[in-house]
């Protein structure tokens, strides 16, 4: 079921570990006026389901690691339901919610399968070759080449079997989105996120 378009457009933002997602989205926010949505709905979704925040840091953006049963067909907190499960449906409302009430950004979390149909929705996909991911992940933690690659390999790994095992999609694929971004040519932050808020001031007729 869609909700009632929110004042304001909704963007959500899918990325590779090291393609600048954080940044990129908070910036994003910043320039359109709305707010941004990240490990803030760990938060929400604890407060909203009574599961305590620490269960959504174990569980975020991690596959549940128990096989997945008829999605839609039982309450999305049955108690029935194994724990990484609750835990998404936790931030499925979360989600639902943050976009009801107004135009946002949300890095992560599946967010363009839990809002998909809402005609105020520009999901981006933001990826990076390897070597580059591997770069900025290593300058950025203070760590070495072989300990970032290893981080970055983990990260999408947990990611792309979480979005895969949570929706009817596979993450990163192009048809997934409505636009995809190389954010290794651009040089800056800044500049990924230029072209994101002129895209959603072109699918808004702004």
């Amino acid at each position: 079921m869609n909700e009632t378009p929110s004042p304001g457009p909704v963007v959500t933002i899918g990325r590779q570990f090291g393609a600048g997602g954080l940044a990129v989205g908070r910036l994003v926010a910043a320039k359109l006026g709305v707010p941004f949505y990240d490990r803030e709905l760990l938060s929400l979704a604890a407060k909203e389901s009574g599961l305590c925040e620490a269960v959504f840091e174990r569980h975020d953006e991690k596959p549940a690691g128990t096989p997945f049963f008829a999605p839609w067909s039982v309450p999305f907190h049955d108690a029935a339901r194994p724990l990484g499960q609750q835990v998404f449906f936790a931030q499925f409302d979360a989600i639902r919610a943050a976009a009801a009430r107004s135009g946002c950004v949300i890095v992560g979390r599946c967010a363009d399968f839990v809002l998909d149909g809402r005609p105020d929705l520009l999901r981006v996909f933001l990826r990076a070759p390897l070597e580059a991911r591997v770069a900025r992940v290593a300058a950025r933690e203070g760590i070495g080449e072989a300990e970032a690659r290893k981080r970055v390999r983990a990260a999408d790994k947990d990611r792309a079997a979480y979005y895969d095992y949570f929706t009817d999609r596979k993450w990163g694929a192009a048809e997934t989105y409505d636009l995809c971004v190389n954010t290794a040519p651009f040089g800056s932050d800044e500049a990924v996120a230029d072209l994101v808020v002129r895209a959603v001031r072109a699918a808004s007729g702004g």
